[in-house]
């Protein structure tokens, strides 16, 4: 009788084993669709979407690199201030495209922190104007409530042309 306890308590064990990696991974599945809705929302100038996967309260730093033509360090609190600098920064672009490299992922419970390397290029809507990419990576600060959202969000420029 003992050994059908143990088996039964060990299947219990097994299950709630599996539920909890199968919420780590879907959580992990849903931060990475959070980067990928960011990158996606820039390129289509999407600013609903760029509003719905950040906190009202987010800051947000640009290090630009020295090679950068947008030289220095930009910080920005609240996402109306976000959204305000985004639409600034690309409406003179006819087009853009934001490649990530894969996510990696530290998750605390409800709390991620996500690095993710970034080659970004814009093309200008002035054909004088040479297109211009960016190399470098994100660090992305997010919580869970219902949903995944970015609190703290940081672009580090490692180089452009």
């Amino acid at each position: 009788m003992k050994q059908i306890y143990l088996i039964i308590l060990l299947m219990f064990a097994a299950s709630f084993h599996a539920q909890a990696q199968d919420a780590e991974l879907r959580d992990r599945y849903e931060i990475a669709n959070v980067m990928n809705s960011y990158a996606l929302s820039l390129d289509t100038q999407d600013y609903t979407l760029l509003r719905s996967i950040f906190l009202v309260d987010v800051e947000v730093t640009i290090v630009f690199d020295a090679n950068s033509p947008d030289e220095g360090v930009v910080q920005l609190s609240g996402l109306d201030n976000w959204i305000k600098y985004v639409r600034k920064a690309l409406e003179g672009t006819s087009a853009s495209q934001h490649l990530l490299g894969n996510p990696m992922i530290s998750l605390t419970g409800d709390t991620a922190v996500v690095r993710t390397d970034l080659q970004a290029t814009e093309y200008y809507k002035d054909k004088n104007k040479p297109k211009t990419t960016v190399w470098g990576f994100y660090e992305t600060h997010m919580v869970k409530d219902r949903n995944w959202k970015i609190k703290k969000h940081t672009l580090t420029s490692i180089g452009a042309e």
